[in-house]
């Protein structure tokens, strides 16, 4: 009896991905948990990684090309930092979040709220808080979780370790506020799921934004926020801004290491 042997053909493509992947995971020493959580500056092979995943669901959701991705993001490339989850076991990105630290280059948000909505941002930055200053306010340029890890298939864990990514480095890296434009959709489950951490600007309205139908620009107050998940549900305070209760699930890198001394290497060549 002859047996048919299946041939799977790899891309040249995804041959590169499959080996900065395992590049990544196994240098990490972490591969153990079902999950690793691991911290991409833009300049690092890996960050490739990053924004292949980031590429995929904005074209799948919302139709947006890679080129256009490129347009509306290559300027602020060398002041983006992503946040990478990787599927230990297959050896794939699950989701990643792009965000934007203060720099020459400004904020993506920021910019495109004066664009699109015809407000100035640093207006609206004023009014929202005195005290704000955007030396310490970090910009949530994008957030995507691949197909097969939302829902039901993880009970939404990739976003949640994304979360806990976010609120465990934003005050090491000295961010005290964060703003975003979120599709309304992506909006009422970040909302929902960690305790409403966003608040509106005055006078801004939801509105078509690259290619999303309703997108609204929204800002928080993290040091607010901590305060009241704090009060309100102890344990999921515990979760994001402690670090505690995924442990057996995803890896974290050494959060307290991660600024010391990148930033200014990564930040160089922003001008």
């Amino acid at each position: 009896m002859q047996l048919a042997t299946e041939v799977i053909d790899i891309t040249p493509e995804a041959q590169r991905y499959r080996e900065l992947a395992g590049d990544l995971v196994q240098g990490s020493g972490r591969s153990d948990t079902p999950f690793g959580l691991y911290v991409l500056w833009s300049s690092e092979p890996a960050a490739e990684l990053a924004r292949k995943v980031e590429q995929d669901v904005f074209y799948e959701v919302f139709g947006n090309t890679p080129e256009l991705l490129a347009e509306e993001y290559d300027q602020y490339e060398a002041a983006s930092l992503f946040l990478l989850v990787m599927d230990h076991e297959r050896l794939v990105p699950a989701g990643v979040m792009r965000i934007i630290r203060s720099s020459p280059a400004g904020f993506k948000s920021i910019d495109d709220i004066e664009g699109g909505w015809g407000r100035p941002g640093a207006d609206l930055l004023d009014a929202f808080d005195d005290d704000l200053d955007p030396e310490h306010l970090w910009d949530i340029a994008t957030m995507a979780v691949a197909p097969e890890y939302r829902g039901e298939a993880t009970n939404g864990l990739v976003s949640l370790f994304l979360y806990q990514a976010l609120a465990m480095m934003a005050p090491r890296g000295g961010a005290r506020w964060i703003c975003a434009i979120l599709d309304l959709v992506v909006l009422d489950l970040i909302q929902n799921r960690v305790h409403r951490p966003f608040g509106r600007f005055d006078g801004i309205d939801p509105m078509p934004y690259l290619d999303s139908p309703a997108s609204l620009p929204v800002i928080g107050d993290l040091e607010d926020h901590a305060q009241r998940m704090a009060f309100l549900d102890p344990a999921s305070y515990e979760l994001l801004y402690g670090g505690i209760g995924l442990e057996a699930v995803v890896s974290a890198p050494d959060w307290d290491a991660i600024f010391a001394p990148a930033p200014a290497a990564a930040l160089a060549a922003v001008g």
